[in-house]
Formats: structure tokens, C-alpha cells, sequence
């Protein structure tokens, strides 16, 4: 718990120091936990492609046409599928239908369930959850199946790893600013 609580709260690093010992605990547990590949906010970065603005998402609104820059279904259409399409249980965005509004999970007795994101939002299958159109690239979903539900059901490994605690915690050791993405990233 007190690892969590050093981003919010100055007064939680009496609780996890930040010596050496500390950020090879981190990095141990990161190690211990299975690295993914790319590295979660690396990950994220290349399934939003460019990065925008508050401004150029600003810009953005009064002209994205509903339908055609994001799907804007109000209900689950009819589709063909079923849990044997998938290789694990898990969360998976419906590229082709659904155009990644719609989210199917599959659960570990092989049951089927969908589910429709709010309008303006598609699933990102990264994070698993419903996040804005112009963060996910719907074409580059299919290819990321296996990022995160190849975690959800084994034990001791987490969800997403640890790339931005073990930069943070590099930061406030004093060791200076630390690339965590691109060529020479730790």
C-alpha cells in the first residue's frame, strides 16, 4: 500500500524509502511481475498514434462527423461469434462489426458477453476499458488480443507493468529525469 501512496502524498515516502534498495524492489517486482512488450505507456503511445493537444482536441470537436470518425451504435447488432474465436478468456474489442464500440468478454467457462462503450468512445485493449476515439486506433486492436488478457488469470502478475512507478521513483531518488519510451529507455 505505501508504494502507491508515494505518488499522492509527500509525507507516504516515511513508508517506502527512496534508497537504492528501494528502487531495486521496484524493479525486482516489475521483473518478478513479467515485463510486456512494448512497455505499457509505450504501448498506449503507439495505439493512439500521434499525440494531440488539449488544443488540437479542442479544434477536433466541431468537426469529427459521427458515424464515420467514431461509431455511434445504440445498441449491439446481431454478429457471429463466439468465445472459440478467441484464444484465451479475456476482453476483446469487435474490429469489424462493432468498429471497436463494442467489446466482447469471454469468460473462463467460455460464455460469451458484449458489451457497448458510450458514443465517442471506442474499448481500448490495453487498459480494458472505454476510452476516448482519438486514443485508440481501432485498425492496430486485433494485434494487441494477447497484451493484456494473457495476465488477467495468472497469479502473481499484474494487470500492466510497472514502467512509470520505477521512472518515478528514479526521479525523486535525485538520479535526474529518465527516458522511460524510445532508443536508451531504462
Amino acid at each position: 500500500m505505501c508504494q502507491r501512496l508515494i505518488f499522492l502524498l509527500p509525507v507516504a515516502s516515511l513508508c517506502f524509502s527512496l534508497t537504492n534498495a528501494g528502487i531495486s524492489q521496484v524493479r525486482a517486482k516489475r521483473g518478478a511481475n513479467g515485463d510486456q512488450t512494448p512497455q505499457v505507456w509505450d504501448a498506449l503511445a503507439a495505439l493512439k498514434g500521434n499525440t494531440l493537444t488539449v488544443k488540437h482536441i479542442q479544434d477536433l470537436y466541431p468537426n469529427v462527423v459521427p458515424g464515420t470518425d467514431y461509431p455511434i451504435f445504440f445498441e449491439i447488432p446481431k454478429r457471429n461469434i463466439d468465445c472459440a474465436s478467441f484464444k484465451q478468456p479475456g476482453f476483446y474489442a469487435d474490429v469489424e462489426v462493432g468498429r471497436c464500440q463494442i467489446f466482447d468478454r469471454c469468460d473462463i467457462n467460455g460464455n460469451l458477453y458484449s458489451y457497448l462503450c458510450p458514443n465517442m468512445t471506442l474499448f481500448n485493449q490495453i487498459t480494458l476499458v472505454c476510452d476516448w476515439w482519438y486514443n485508440v486506433d481501432c485498425s492496430k486492436e486485433r494485434a494487441l488480443y494477447d497484451y493484456s488478457n494473457s495476465r488477467l488469470f495468472q497469479k502473481g502478475l499484474h494487470l500492466l507493468d510497472e514502467q512509470d512507478q520505477v521512472a518515478a521513483l528514479l526521479i525523486l531518488a535525485g538520479t535526474g529525469a529518465v527516458k522511460v519510451s524510445g532508443p536508451g529507455a531504462r
